[in-house]
């Protein structure tokens, strides 16, 4: 599982840098609804190689699926998410605090759920393992505060250096070149850095960014003088996200694998509504233009970082062995 996360951030590079170039273009040429059209045709190609590439796996049919605490942690995750998502975009009103509410007390229930079920989907043993419950907390700001940063670049370049969709998606192709080329030293540097090589990869994001910071706030940047530093935040993200799940599992054994990678997954597509919402609402309710809401997000972003960096030592010092 490990070795499979550690090959995952070339491939999310390559995702990063085509996506936006693709969605780019196809807003200038056909208007934003023709976003939700190119899913269908991609997710169709994706179902058929599915069908056609995966391998095929018998599974173990003794295996049970704890239904009430999928439903319990299904209605979590739309609580949460449906709070974040609508305090950001109508203001933080009593729906969404509810729905926030709702969604925290409804984890509480499946946590609880997951300490008498027969066949929990979250091994009570991990949550016991503090390199696990670190590397998930870390995972869970980490991504969040990634998710954040893109998007400020981008209501950046667009607001207030005025770059069309296409010319924003081709500025922050930095960020995909830097993700590939650390990513793939990464690779070979995991076995004898360890947890270092996270440490090192937060420092390189954390740099770029206040680099960012700097030059919105004390110049009057062009899409071309961020280049650098946004090249510099790949570089910190590629050393960062394989290597993430790999040191975190490195703790994990065989029985728990599966419930350990399931949760790091999930955490992260939770992590991407969190930032995104933060940073929307720090954003929009800046006062002083772009520029101002700009340096106040990227601020915010920098901070989320930093506390990344204060758990990195609770990590497992190394992952996982490859040839497990």
């Amino acid at each position: 599982m490990g070795k499979a996360f550690g090959v995952f951030a070339p491939c999310l590079g390559l995702s990063a840098i085509s996506g936006p170039v693709l969605a780019g273009f196809l807003i200038d040429s056909f208007g934003w609804r023709s976003m939700f059209l190119i899913n269908i045709a991609l997710g169709g190609l994706t179902i058929a190689l599915a069908a056609r590439l995966l391998p095929r796996d018998a599974g173990d049919r003794t295996v049970t699926v704890d239904v009430p605490g999928s439903g319990l942690l299904a209605a979590t995750m739309f609580g949460l998410l449906h709070g974040l998502i609508d305090g950001s975009g109508h203001g933080w009103t009593p729906v969404p605090i509810l729905s926030l509410t709702a969604g925290t007390l409804l984890f509480a229930l499946f946590c609880l759920r997951q300490r008498s079920a027969a066949g929990p989907l979250i091994e009570p043993s991990l949550l016991k393992n503090r390199g696990f419950t670190s590397g998930l907390i870390l995972g869970l700001v980490f991504n969040a505060a990634v998710a954040g940063l893109l998007l400020v670049l981008s209501l950046f370049l667009q607001d207030g250096l005025h770059r069309t969709p296409t010319q924003t998606s081709l500025g922050l192709a930095p960020v995909a070149a830097g993700i590939i080329l650390a990513s793939i030293a990464a690779h070979r540097l995991m076995a004898r850095l360890g947890r270092t090589l996270i440490l090192i990869g937060l420092l390189l994001t954390l740099t770029g960014t206040l680099s960012l910071l700097v030059l919105v706030h004390a110049t009057s940047p062009t899409a071309w003088t961020l280049l650098a530093p946004v090249f510099v935040i790949g570089l910190g993200l590629g050393s960062c996200f394989g290597t993430l799940y790999e040191v975190t599992l490195g703790d994990i054994g065989p029985k728990e694998s599966g419930s350990a990678s399931g949760a790091l997954s999930a955490v992260a597509q939770l992590a991407n509504s969190i930032g995104a919402a933060a940073i929307t609402t720090v954003y929009f309710h800046t006062a002083g233009g772009p520029a101002s809401a700009a340096v106040h997000s990227l601020a915010t972003v920098a901070v989320g970082t930093l506390a990344c960096c204060a758990l990195v030592r609770l990590l497992p010092r190394r992952a996982r062995p490859r040839h497990h």
